[in-house]
């Protein structure tokens, strides 16, 4: 294989969607798979919240066809930004928890003021999301098999929780770790406006008392963070496809169902 054979093109595609009032909004589609499969493009979007959209806006997110969310975020987090844009047409599914480790909000809330108390949140985080997320990735997993296409999953950066279940997605379709890691670190490219966004809600006013690299782990999609998580479910399951199956319910036949849905040659 020449270097020119081996070459994903897909890893320098643009895919960040610049739609006003979006944010860390891009496609999933075009990564290889091990055998040579891609992702098709315009199926799968992952995002963090969607609010404030300009009419214009709007109409672009009319025009991707989404026919699903599934939105990460607890209650409170949606009461404060809601995704009102996605019409009666979408199914809109909606995590009930009470409470997420993946919430920053709660983080930053605590202070943080003890040196590198974020990064150790960050791994604390990232060792819990697998299990803590389980229901909500189970009924992706769900929606992905029944061909509810084109989805869009989010929670509020697009970074942890959504990150995850990206990672997630692509391992079920056999899609290299690297790949996986590279998808996942595309958020740093929205990293400046996660911060601003950050410093201009009252709901991070924990933020502005901090010291910027005290924070930044906060902000910064590190592949340490995902591993930190591949880890956990190993240790709790033994391996990624016995938590894809017993705990999300994917099996051979989902996946055989996802995969020839998503993929294609």
């Amino acid at each position: 294989m020449t270097l020119a054979d081996s070459f994903d093109a897909s890893l320098t595609a643009p895919r960040a969607l610049g739609i006003e009032g979006g944010h860390n909004l891009r496609d999933l589609g075009g990564y290889r798979t091990r055998s040579g499969q891609r992702l098709k493009w315009g199926v799968l979007y992952r995002s963090g919240a969607i609010s404030n959209l300009t009419e214009s806006g709007r109409a672009e997110l009319r025009n991707l066809g989404i026919k699903a969310i599934c939105d990460f975020r607890t209650p409170h987090e949606r009461a404060r930004v809601p995704m009102d844009w996605q019409g009666q047409e979408v199914g809109y599914h909606a995590s009930e928890r009470g409470f997420s480790v993946g919430s920053l909000q709660n983080y930053i809330a605590q202070g943080g003021h003890r040196q590198g108390a974020m990064l150790a949140a960050m791994h604390d985080i990232y060792r819990n999301l697998p299990f803590e997320q389980a229901a909500s990735y189970r009924q992706l997993f769900y929606l992905l098999s029944q061909s509810r296409l084109p989805l869009l999953f989010n929670c509020s950066a697009g970074k942890d929780r959504t990150g995850l279940a990206a990672a997630l997605i692509l391992y079920a379709l056999d899609v290299p770790r690297e790949t996986i890691e590279h998808d996942y670190t595309l958020t740093n490219q929205a990293i400046d406006g996660l911060e601003q966004m950050m410093l201009r809600d009252p709901g991070y006013s924990g933020l502005s008392t901090l010291a910027r690299e005290e924070y930044m782990p906060l902000l910064d999609a590190h592949p340490e963070y995902l591993r930190i998580a591949f880890d956990a479910i190993e240790a709790k399951h033994g391996n990624v496809e016995a938590y894809l199956h017993d705990a999300l319910g994917v099996g051979a036949a989902e996946l055989e169902k996802i995969r020839n849905l998503l993929l294609e040659d």
